[in-house]
């Protein structure tokens, strides 16, 4: 997945304005087990057509991790990298343990040479309790949690493996039970992963998020392409009528809004921010995955497209860090087609994400959500011209010809 909503925007920047003119891969996501406790009906890993998970090591072994840390080493070293991030991910990363854990961001810490290592991870938090807080907080390991809104919706999708019933409640019970505690539990917390459920009033949403305390948040179109299309799929309208709602409610609070990476981002864009995010157009040779066997590859997400996105072929015994750049063409791949690279919304939505433009063939096409990606951008830009002087909105209303007309002698 992505880029991971534990990294604030202007960390996100940071890192990635110092490599992007080379792109450079600075993180790397790691899948240190391949089981989840969840089985999620949306879920790119398991329910997408994508079975490698199964034939891959349960649990990333010593090996893999001393090799890992090898390649960060030269990784950084070929490009002077001062600082790499790794995110922690699954499967569920908590399957992994708390010995496990410690074990393997000490092992990684004390085996990168002169380079910065930033731990983040992005967890279903079914599995946490006071033990893990107080580990994380000693290995610096900030966190995001995936949270899809109030049971009643959630639990369609968000269901325990094996049957077992819903999982909403009982995550809300765990965070209950760890702010009493003590404020560490929202230190850590970087923010919540929800993705989106049409069947939802993205104002309610919104508003649900805050009353329950979580002051970041993004939403997250689900995964999809025309091939395989996102389960439920009755075309992009609902998806519009849901951001858009979410937006105006988000607007309107004002200096009291929740932070919603998604919009402050797409809001950068249209500002003339330069937009990272990968589900927003960000560079994908800025990123690599790494599978608990040790194969490399473009973001996990892609393998819903099937072909040579979703094979094996490269590992880290065999091959550098970026490898996966060259082999996969990632430079030419990801470039917008002529219909995104013509719109004046292109700043804001960049395209939309990747696998999101797949056709079966090429990936040169827009997203499947571009009508909701472009509404949701006009919103934002009139909402911008909206709060300016007046005389600056009538300023960036005027045509070419009337501002060469009107600075005439």
């Amino acid at each position: 997945m992505d880029w991971g909503l534990l990294m604030d925007i202007e960390m996100v920047n940071a890192l990635n304005h110092r490599a992007a003119s080379g792109a450079v891969v600075n993180q790397a996501i790691l899948k240190v087990v391949q089981r989840c406790n969840l089985d999620c009906t949306y879920c790119y890993v398991y329910n997408r057509g994508d079975d490698s998970w199964k034939t891959r090591l349960p649990v990333i072994s010593d090996r893999v991790i001393d090799k890992f840390a090898e390649r960060i080493n030269e990784h950084c070293a070929r490009f002077a990298l001062q600082s790499f991030t790794i995110e922690i991910h699954g499967g569920e990363p908590l399957l992994l343990g708390k010995r496990r854990m410690r074990e393997m961001v000490d092992r990684l810490r004390s085996q990168v040479d002169a380079t910065h290592l930033r731990f983040t991870m992005q967890t279903n938090g079914l599995l946490l309790d006071s033990e893990w807080i107080d580990l994380l907080a000693r290995l610096e390991v900030f966190f995001g949690i995936s949270l899809d809104g109030p049971p009643e919706y959630a639990d369609r999708y968000r269901i325990m493996r094996k049957g077992r019933g819903g999982s909403t409640q009982k995550l809300l019970d765990v965070i209950r039970g760890l702010r009493q505690d003590g404020p560490l539990f929202d230190q850590l917390l970087g923010g919540c992963l929800c993705v989106v459920n049409p069947d939802i009033d993205g104002g309610e949403l919104v508003d649900w998020f805050v009353g329950n305390g979580f002051n970041s948040f993004d939403f997250l179109l689900p995964d999809g392409n025309r091939l395989n299309l996102p389960q439920g799929w009755s075309g992009p309208g609902p998806y519009k009528r849901f951001l858009l709602s979410a937006f105006e409610r988000w607007y309107a609070m004002g200096s009291r809004a929740p932070r919603i990476r998604k919009f402050e981002l797409m809001m950068g864009g249209l500002m003339g921010g330069k937009v990272f995010l990968d589900a927003l157009g960000g560079d994908l040779r800025l990123l690599c995955v790494v599978e608990s066997d040790g194969t490399i590859g473009v973001s996990d997400v892609a393998r819903i497209c099937g072909g040579e996105y979703a094979n094996d072929v490269l590992n880290i015994f065999d091959h550098a860090l970026d490898e996966h750049v060259h082999r996969y063409r990632i430079d030419e791949v990801q470039k917008v087609c002529d219909t995104c690279r013509a719109c004046p919304y292109l700043a804001s939505c960049g395209g939309g994400y990747l696998p999101h433009r797949f056709n079966g063939i090429h990936f040169a096409n827009p997203s499947i959500y571009c009508e909701a990606l472009y509404a949701l951008s006009d919103r934002m830009m009139q909402a911008l011209r909206d709060d300016l002087p007046p005389a600056l909105r009538e300023a960036m209303e005027a045509t070419p010809a009337q501002v060469q007309q009107e600075a005439s002698p």
